[in-house]
């Protein structure tokens, strides 16, 4: 399963960044509407694992419905907190369940904002949001810790000081530095639309992936990565675009992933300029999802 939603990032060969041309890039848009809320802690219930399923929000591939009080890795009763506003459009798959994090980083329930048709088999962390039409495979890691580099050493006795390796040798400076000190990043990855992520890639925080982009398995990516670019390697470099920047740019511009579904994929899939021809002549209806908004109020549209 995995190699084959895995590149396979030995068989490419990278070229230089300077020979791929940088595309124009439309106005900056977010996946979707998000709204920065307070941190809240809510109760999973029966009725809202019921919610889920009826919006074919998945929690395991193709899981069956709620019994017993469990739907997928998901358990009624169980108390989740979040960052802030979860917003989840109906056909979206969370399969792996809360983000442990390496070490030094911080578990998190799971629960990301997410669009239509994209799904992970990777657990995320707090802060990352994925658009629409996104496929990420297992093992997706990110650098949620990190250490001082501008102190005299990196090591954690600056911002550990109740680890008992350190505990001898603290002081009032130390405590200080480590009071202020964040060694979390304060911004997480945000990935566009139609993203594929390969199995066991590593993410640093902050990166932006590009609608349309593909990482190879196994990259290390410390850049963003543009619109409609295969990225591979460590640290990821360009491999090649998709489709020419023409094409790229008139796909980034159509903002096909809007329009439903049924319309997009009515004629042949790999007809990309005929989509881009009937987008630009009125002829697809939007995509309006039904939306499940996990906040302090618990709300459902649609």
């Amino acid at each position: 399963m995995k190699r084959r939603e895995a590149l396979d990032h030995d068989s490419v060969v990278t070229v230089r960044r300077n020979r791929i041309p940088r595309i124009t890039r439309p106005p900056r848009r977010r996946p979707f509407v998000y709204t920065q809320f307070v941190p809240h802690r809510i109760t999973i219930t029966d009725s809202l694992l019921s919610r889920f399923y009826e919006n074919n929000i998945l929690f395991r591939w193709n899981s069956p419905p709620p019994k017993d009080g469990s739907y997928g890795w998901l358990k009624a009763e169980a108390t989740i907190s979040l960052p802030g506003e979860i917003v989840l459009e109906e056909g979206v798959g969370l399969y792996r369940g809360p983000y442990k994090g390496l070490v030094g980083g911080v578990r998190s329930s799971g629960f990301v904002s997410i669009g239509s048709f994209s799904y992970s088999y990777s657990a995320l962390p707090d802060g990352v949001r994925l658009g629409r039409y996104c496929s990420i495979s297992s093992g997706l890691r990110f650098l949620d810790s990190t250490h001082p580099l501008e102190t005299v050493t990196t090591s954690a006795l600056l911002f550990r000081p109740r680890n008992n390796l350190f505990q001898k040798h603290q002081t009032e400076a130390i405590h200080e530095f480590a009071s202020k000190f964040k060694h979390q990043p304060q911004t997480m990855p945000v990935i566009g639309h139609d993203v594929w992520i390969g199995a066991d890639v590593t993410l640093s925080p902050n990166v932006e992936i590009g609608t349309g982009a593909v990482v190879a398995a196994g990259s290390v990516v410390t850049k963003n990565v543009e619109p409609y670019m295969i990225v591979g390697g460590n640290p990821a470099k360009p491999i090649k675009r998709r489709f020419g920047d023409a094409l790229a740019h008139s796909l980034l511009r159509s903002e096909w992933w809007e329009f439903d579904p049924f319309d997009v994929f009515r004629h042949d899939p790999t007809g990309v300029e005929d989509l881009v021809r009937r987008i630009s002549n009125n002829e697809l209806a939007k995509y309006i999802p039904r939306v499940v908004k996990l906040n302090a109020e618990l709300e459902a549209d649609g």
